[in-house]
């Protein structure tokens, strides 16, 4: 069974407070009619919510985690590059088109594990003051793109440095490695000082990327409890960083 679909089980199978289908609901009949979609936002507005970076450009990985295949971003992206842009989207696809691909069992309405990335852009809609959390689908685990769209390998780095030396300890590395720590620290510290320089940090093509796919231990192609907890406490030191609250401290 594919991840996306091992996803749309568990989503279909949770408990009835993760399964609540939140505003977008207007009438509380616990599914998402058409009409309560198109009362709530445009396909503009959805798109929009989409762009987690504000490029004005949605990705393959995007498409793939919105619907489980990527067969629309071949469909509609006309010139053949790496991206939609929203032009394109909304030139080769309405509101209705969009919310049809949710419709998993095509029964013209969504149940709570259909709706599940719509209520998430209609929240974000809604709430100008969202502050878009690293699980940003609310699934209780996190996708590589999840990661990779919140954070560069730099900001993480940056993150761990608990003293501002431009270098990492093994205490600073656990933070985020666990028990990855030891392998990484003898793949990375080249010079044997018992450190990895940021320098360092970038050796053996060493990504993100890379990082994510040592903690997906389970190879599930997300990091579940605890694969990820890591990545949460980077990223909070992340955005205290970036609202100016203070030093990033360990």
């Amino acid at each position: 069974m594919t991840p996306f679909l091992l996803l749309f089980v568990a989503l279909a199978t949770a408990s009835p407070v993760r399964r609540q289908t939140s505003g977008l609901d207007a009438n509380g009949d616990g599914l998402i009619s058409k009409d309560e979609v198109f009362a709530a936002m445009s396909l503009h507005e959805a798109l929009t919510a989409l762009d987690r970076d504000g490029d004005g450009f949605i990705y393959l990985p995007q498409i793939i985690e919105l619907w489980g295949v990527g067969d629309k971003f071949y469909e509609l992206n006309t010139d053949g590059d790496d991206h939609l842009t929203f032009r394109e989207f909304e030139n080769g696809m309405s509101l209705s088109d969009f919310y049809d691909q949710f419709d998993f069992n095509a029964d013209g309405s969504l149940d709570a594990a259909e709706a599940y990335q719509l209520i998430y852009i209609y929240d974000v809609i809604n709430n100008p003051s969202f502050t878009n959390p690293l699980d940003s689908n609310g699934d209780g685990k996190l996708s590589k793109l999840e990661v990779t769209s919140h954070m560069t390998y730099d900001e993480v780095l940056t993150a761990l440095d608990a003293d501002g030396d431009q270098r990492l300890s093994a205490t600073e590395l656990n933070i985020l490695l666990g028990s990855e720590t030891t392998e990484f620290f003898d793949d990375q510290d080249e010079n044997g000082d018992g450190y990895v320089s940021f320098q360092e940090a970038h050796e053996h093509r060493m990504s993100l990327s890379r990082v994510f796919d040592r903690l997906d231990q389970d190879d599930s192609d997300y990091l579940e409890d605890p694969e990820g907890a890591g990545f949460y406490v980077v990223w909070d030191r992340i955005l205290q960083a970036q609202a100016g609250t203070g030093p990033v401290t360990g």
